[in-house]
């Protein structure tokens, strides 16, 4: 049996760890789906590829929870996803962990409130991110 692909597609999973953050993002209805995005994108980059991906108009909140329950609301800034990851994985207080356990790729859980949720979650927040 040929393996050309699963030995291809392994491949290209190990490149992607190595050049790129993968997140879980999950909307308040509860649907997830992976997206990627390159570790030296910023986190406005993140928000756009976030709309892109779920073809909506504007993220109201993209945020984690920190295994502590902390709510941590991810800026809309210049700053890399790298520096920000980097920020919530060392320290004292880690606050982002692997959703996975290893030897799976690292993938980060967040969460999209994007307006349209009718659950408990807070929307006591006034930036709204929309892309024009």
């Amino acid at each position: 049996m040929d393996n050309k692909y699963q030995d291809n597609l392994d491949a290209h999973i190990r490149n992607m760890t190595n050049l790129m953050f993968t997140f879980e993002v999950t909307k308040c209805c509860g649907y997830s789906t992976f997206i990627s995005i390159y570790k030296e994108k910023t986190l406005l980059d993140l928000y756009e590829q976030v709309i892109d991906h779920f073809q909506i108009l504007e993220i109201k909140e993209l945020f984690f929870y920190a295994p502590s329950g902390q709510r941590i609301k991810i800026p809309i800034s210049k700053q890399t996803v790298n520096e920000f990851v980097k920020s919530c994985i060392t320290g004292n207080s880690v606050s982002l962990v692997p959703l996975y356990p290893l030897p799976r790729p690292i993938v980060y859980k967040l969460y999209l409130d994007y307006g349209e949720c009718h659950d408990s979650h807070d929307h006591n927040h006034s930036e709204t991110f929309v892309r024009i």
